[in-house]
């Protein structure tokens, strides 16, 4: 082929290569626009709707059980769409984040699809950091519709641990009226037998533990009653422990009287 021929040839070339260049600039740039516009809608927080739609928590408010100051309490709670349509959660707001924690789902999870008639369960945990009532709310926030959640909680001191008992016995003895209660310590771990006699040494009322008893202070109540569901009749009782340990081959006694009135 002659030079004039190339030159020819070339020159035609040239408006299809510059279309495929403009196509590929044009396309470029709508890739970088949609990317920056998807980025933008993430960043921008969307508005809570004032009105409620078909979309329901399974009960209206959540009360968790009185907890320790400084333990966390976590529970499921269902979010039902009853409708044939499937909604679109953008946003799960706990109005109280310190106290009132969404678990799950992460808000990295965030916008997800509910599915038409299915309840979808978010878990929520409770935090006491003092000891007083909590309230908050859930807001589940959805295209069109903001779901609410009333949360409660209480924060109650944690329980007051007794130290290991030095001795094995019975600690304390009380009543009200005709329901008693009997405490006894255990110093180290052993198999325990309680029970109540008569003044003849009969035994009338078995306390029975069935497992290996850990050191520490234990409780049982008394009605009154023989093991066989009788009033016992008024006068004069004797409590007795025995506390056998195993592994030292050794046993500790411990008895105390009562009057039944």
């Amino acid at each position: 082929m002659s030079p004039i021929e190339n030159a020819r040839t070339e020159r035609q070339k040239l408006p299809f290569i510059t279309a495929m260049i403009s196509t590929s600039i044009r396309f470029a740039f709508l890739l970088s626009f949609l990317f920056v516009s998807a980025a933008t809608r993430a960043q921008t927080p969307l508005p809570i709707a004032s009105d409620e739609g078909t979309l329901s928590f399974e009960r209206s408010d959540l009360s968790f059980a009185p907890q320790s100051t400084g333990i966390q309490n976590c529970v499921n709670i269902g979010l039902n769409n009853t409708t044939d349509r499937p909604r679109l959660l953008t946003q799960l707001r706990s109005l109280d984040p310190k106290h009132f924690t969404i678990t799950s789902p992460a808000a990295e999870m965030l916008p997800l699809t509910i599915g038409a008639n299915t309840t979808f369960y978010i878990n929520l945990c409770f935090k006491a950091d003092e000891v007083k009532t909590y309230s908050s709310e859930l807001l589940a926030i959805f295209q069109g519709d903001t779901v609410r959640l009333k949360l409660n909680g209480r924060g109650v001191a944690p329980p007051e641990v007794l130290p290991v008992p030095t001795e094995t016995s019975i600690t304390e003895v009380r009543h009200k009226g005709h329901q008693w209660i009997f405490q006894f310590g255990l110093k180290t771990r052993t198999t325990v037998r309680l029970v109540l006699e008569d003044m003849l040494g009969k035994v009338v009322r078995n306390f029975p533990f069935q497992e290996v008893k850990t050191p520490g202070y234990y409780e049982v109540s008394f009605d009154e009653k023989s093991d066989i569901g009788k009033k016992l009749a008024k006068g004069t009782y004797i409590l007795r422990l025995e506390a056998i340990d195993s592994q030292a081959h050794t046993s500790v006694h411990s008895s105390k009287m009562i009057t039944i009135k």
